[in-house]
């Protein structure tokens, strides 16, 4: 590689291939081009190696005489060559960087999906446990408890900010579930409780929708929508729009008004949201027209 890029490059030198004007023609710019000539060189490897080619590593007499001849191609045209392999390289670093982001995306999709469909199951037992519990009057739902979720709720953000995408969901769904049993056994005051307008309590709220559906419950997320700042947020008031569809709250009346809501989350949402967005339009479009 060293000879024929040494003798490409002067090559290159004698008859002009591809140098610069501005170059002279002393013994510095002989050095330049040989020296680029034997860089160019050094590059077929990784110019094979991009094609797919063996003939690197081909232990056939033949193919080294070829692999010199590409050597000496490189050489005498040594700076269109070498600016080429580093556009090849660079791009090629962008589509694998592209493509971890992608592969990234889909992973945290996926856990997405499975960490709802488990949460929805608990989700699921944890109703039935309230529906099947005894009723609690109002008046023995202390300030405590009522503390004691708003506490929960202002430490939302700050509990569930944490960097492994997998946690942060589970912790989500675990505070958004606790608080919600905490209104549902406790027959908190929605009214008061909308008072205390945090993303930690627009979540609560939506799983009160989800654990105790009424026909309240429809009032109540047409409200918290409008507040609704998190994606994971909006996903939990799109499960309980489905909630409230699937138990006979939601009638044609009804659709429309939905609709406008459910689509103004389209705005920033990712791919998880969107398909839930499509999901949830699909219910209600057995209900009643969409438009």
């Amino acid at each position: 590689m060293i000879c024929s890029g040494g003798f490409g490059g002067y090559l290159n030198y004698l008859h002009n291939f591809d140098t610069l004007d501005k170059d002279s023609g002393d013994k510095i710019g002989r050095f330049k081009y040989i020296l680029l000539g034997i860089g160019a060189a050094f590059l077929v490897p990784a110019f094979l190696k991009m094609i797919s080619s063996n003939l690197s590593i081909s232990d056939d007499n033949n193919d080294y005489l070829i692999f010199a001849g590409f050597c000496l191609i490189a050489a005498i045209f040594s700076r269109r060559f070498i600016n080429t392999i580093g556009e090849k390289i660079l791009e090629a670093a962008k589509n694998a960087e592209k493509s971890a982001q992608e592969s990234k995306r889909k992973i945290e999709n996926t856990q997405f999906e499975l960490s709802t469909a488990k949460e929805r199951i608990e989700d699921v037992k944890l109703a039935v446990d309230l529906k099947n519990a005894p009723k609690v009057n109002i008046e023995r739902a202390d300030n405590s408890h009522k503390e004691k979720l708003i506490e929960l709720a202002n430490s939302y953000v700050t509990k569930t900010s944490v960097p492994d995408y997998a946690e942060r969901l589970r912790l989500k769904a675990e505070l958004g579930r606790k608080m919600g049993e905490i209104i549902v056994r406790n027959n908190l005051s929605t009214e008061e409780l909308l008072n205390h307008s945090s993303e930690g309590m627009i979540l609560a709220l939506s799983y009160l929708v989800q654990l105790k559906p009424s026909e309240k419950g429809l009032d109540l997320l047409k409200i918290i929508s409008k507040s609704a700042s998190q994606l994971y947020t909006k996903y939990s008031i799109l499960v309980s729009f489905d909630t409230l569809a699937r138990n006979s709250y939601i009638n044609k009346t009804h659709v429309k008004e939905v609709v406008n809501i459910i689509t103004a989350f389209q705005q920033n949402a990712d791919n998880s949201l969107l398909r839930k967005i499509q999901d949830t339009l699909t219910i209600l479009s057995l209900i009643g027209p969409l438009e």
